[in-house]
């Protein structure tokens, strides 16, 4: 379009020009008839007079010089798409580069100007890079879904697995578990292989209610959401929490095959599966070699010390790695058959039938990620140090819940930004 418009300009000046030129030339030719030069007075009327000629040669020379600039313009664009099809080998080019990429733009223009099949070569190479992405993102996306499902995805009740928890957020936590960390904390569970929760909110204070920030989760129906409030205050380990745990258990309880009762610092993990759904295998497996138990504990392995900043590890997973040796005490939490549950507590239910087995260490264990609590919030002591070890084996689980968060998630902001309801 500037083309066109800069030569419809051009031939405009020109014929001006000419014109001009012509009408001194015709002027100065009368003049001298008059002063009795020999010069005709009279001249019979030309085709191709000397303005038009000109005017002809100059529009010539315009059209051939578009046309030159459009042909030059479509190899250019051939031979730079091939040169960005080259893998880079850096950011900026020194003076060197410049040149190696001048004699390579060189070489190139030849060869495409001998070679008329090579935009078609080029464009289906930069669509096969394109189709290989969206494949990648395609398949992660699938495999995110896999266990991330939503509603109508869900498996049909009875549950094989399910999960209790009672939860009072607050701001005067020391540990400072918010709704992000309650939010993680589900989030994590959906990926080991838990189908439902029951989430027992015993708020104190009205504002502290989580039933607005489950409300994505409640309407999936991965989560069953009951106001405990009445219970919260004062609280009391019978009246509060194991009254919870029984009326899930008497409520809901036809709901599950095997249940969990654990707290959002508390996640099952198994050393030698970190895939997807894990809790339910390991359930499920060892429930066979096991056929007479009825609750399954997992024991506790304490992750200490002073945990990294949460604004840079924003999931509670990714802040603590160091854990105690071995289980840290006998408090272990259970999975256990609801159906024959008599009595609900807190580590170990009082059974109406079955017993009660510790899982293998090296099968289900449970991370109980208590931070600074044993330093009073401060900084590592020796004694920390000495107590504990180098545990990075959930690196790979904190890399998938990363890479799924937006694919699994409405918005990241769910497990990533602190808040309080």
């Amino acid at each position: 379009m500037l083309i066109y418009i800069f030569s419809s300009h051009l031939w405009l000046v020109l014929d001006r020009f000419m014109l001009s030129v012509a009408s001194s030339y015709t002027t100065m030719k009368r003049k001298l008839c008059c002063s009795g030069l020999p010069l005709r007075p009279c001249w019979g009327r030309k085709i191709f007079t000397l303005r038009r000629l000109t005017c002809l040669l100059i529009a010539v020379y315009v059209l051939f010089v578009v046309f030159s600039f459009h042909a030059f313009r479509d190899r250019f664009e051939v031979v730079m798409e091939r040169f960005d099809s080259q893998p880079s080998q850096g950011g900026l080019l020194s003076a060197r580069s410049i040149s190696i990429v001048s004699t390579k733009f060189l070489n190139a223009t030849k060869n495409t100007l001998s070679n008329a099949s090579t935009p078609q070569t080029f464009v289906s190479k930069k669509t096969t890079k394109k189709q290989n992405y969206n494949s990648s993102d395609k398949s992660l996306m699938d495999n995110c879904r896999s266990w991330c499902r939503g509603r109508t995805e869900n498996s049909s009740k009875p549950y094989f697995l399910t999960a209790v928890l009672l939860v009072r957020i607050y701001v005067k936590d020391l540990a400072q578990l918010t709704t992000r960390e309650m939010r993680q904390w589900l989030y994590y569970l959906r990926y080991a292989g838990f189908e439902h929760v029951y989430v027992y909110d015993a708020f104190v204070f009205k504002e502290e209610s989580q039933a607005q920030a489950l409300k994505h989760l409640i309407d999936e129906g991965f989560v069953t959401y009951v106001d405990w409030s009445h219970r919260a205050f004062p609280y009391s380990i019978s009246g509060t929490q194991h009254s919870a745990y029984q009326d899930c258990i008497n409520k809901f309880g036809h709901e599950s095959m095997w249940q969990a009762a654990i707290d959002i610092d508390e996640y099952p993990f198994s050393p030698t599966d970190q895939q997807p759904k894990f809790v339910q295998r390991q359930v499920a497996g060892f429930s066979k070699t096991m056929p007479t138990a009825s609750e399954l504990t997992m024991q506790n392995f304490l992750f200490l010390g002073k945990p990294l900043d949460s604004n840079e590890h924003p999931l509670l997973i990714d802040r603590l790695w160091r854990r105690t040796h071995g289980p840290a005490n006998l408090l272990v939490k259970p999975i256990y058959k609801p159906s024959h549950v008599s009595s609900a507590t807190v580590h170990h239910n009082a059974l109406s039938k079955g017993r009660s087995v510790n899982f293998p260490v090296n099968m289900l264990r449970m991370n109980h990620y208590w931070g600074a609590r044993l330093q009073n919030w401060g900084e590592d002591t020796p004694e920390i140090i000495a107590r504990t070890q180098p545990d990075t084996s959930m690196e790979s689980i904190v890399k998938n819940l990363k890479d799924c968060v937006t694919h699994c998630l409405p918005s990241v902001d769910l497990v990533y930004r602190k808040q309080w309801n």
